[in-house]
């Protein structure tokens, strides 16, 4: 019994994906991810990007081709084709090698082959260029997280939300760096007031891995169930499928 516990503890960070390896950029993407947003998701993260772009001269600045070459790099992004839209963000940033958004994609591809010090460094250049972007904040959260570099996280998505980040994606980040520091409770708060005001499938993730810390297994095994009826094919949806095996033996005994 102990032993199993054990390897739940062991699952509850590693098994708790990045925003960065699935969303990138997200906010501007239109077609279909691998973290696939529900129509409210889609809805808030509009209204996300419109605020940003009322704020930010530097990217409302950004030349029309370079823009249309950025769109054509989210397009293969979300279809998983990275060589396509390197290539497109690599022209885009040739014509205006200033550009937030294109910066923040290649890191967040660059995340997602975790390829860590290359993302930092294309995020960090964002956020240089035009710190009032939140989604370079948050994806750079989402790899600080990943490395285990939960105080530089903590500081990323405290940026973000002093850069206006008002979706769900900055919560879950905060999510996942009170679990990597162990502490359960203040990521169960942080899911419940998040799941409260917004809505984001891996939230339910979190949740069901924050009252899996905590020792409230029925709780937990729900929430996995929750997710895994909303995103079944998810970034997490493996391993949330290993811990409802390793649940249902903890609850059964």
């Amino acid at each position: 019994m102990f032993r199993l516990i054990a390897v739940l503890v062991f699952f509850l960070f590693f098994s708790l994906p990045s925003v960065s390896q699935s969303l990138a950029d997200h906010r501007s993407a239109p077609g279909p991810r691998r973290d696939q947003p529900t129509t409210r998701d889609a809805a808030e993260d509009r209204r996300a990007l419109s605020e940003d772009n009322r704020i930010s001269i530097v990217r409302l600045k950004v030349p029309r081709k370079a823009r249309a070459l950025y769109q054509k790099a989210l397009d293969a992004f979300t279809k998983s084709s990275h060589a396509e839209t390197q290539r497109n963000l690599d022209e885009a940033l040739k014509i205006d090698p200033e550009f937030p958004e294109a910066l923040t994609l290649y890191g967040g591809m660059q995340a997602a082959e975790q390829q860590w010090g290359a993302a930092e460094q294309r995020l960090q250049a964002a956020i240089d260029i035009d710190p009032t972007y939140p989604p370079a904040y948050i994806v750079l959260a989402g790899v600080y997280n990943s490395q285990s570099r939960f105080d530089d996280a903590q500081r990323a998505t405290e940026q973000a939300l002093s850069a206006g980040a008002n979706t769900w994606d900055v919560q879950y980040e905060i999510v996942r760096t009170f679990m990597g520091k162990g502490q359960y409770e203040n990521a169960l708060a942080t899911c419940e007031q998040a799941l409260r005001g917004k809505h984001g499938t891996l939230l339910h993730l979190a949740r069901g891995h924050a009252l899996l810390g905590l020792g409230r297994y029925p709780e937990a095994a729900t929430e996995f169930k929750t997710y895994l009826h909303d995103d079944p094919a998810g970034e997490g949806s493996a391993d949330a499928r290993d811990l409802l095996q390793k649940l249902d033996i903890v609850v059964a005994r």
